[in-house]
């Protein structure tokens, strides 16, 4: 037995010319970046969680 496909949405009139404009602007204000203290300090933090251990763990 066949799954139908579902029809893809097309935006059109003012919805798609907003969605363009937005997808525009945010090209030209690419996302910041991580500072190498920020990176740091994240890989610091996953290592302590990585080797955390409760205390009816330890021996």
């Amino acid at each position: 037995m066949a799954i139908p496909i579902k029809a893809v949405p097309i935006l059109s009139g003012e919805i798609a010319d907003n969605f363009v404009k937005k997808a525009e602007e945010r090209e030209k204000h690419p996302t910041p970046k991580l500072s190498p203290e920020q990176e740091e300090r994240i890989a610091k933090v996953m290592k302590q969680m990585r080797d955390f251990k409760f205390p009816w763990e330890k021996k």
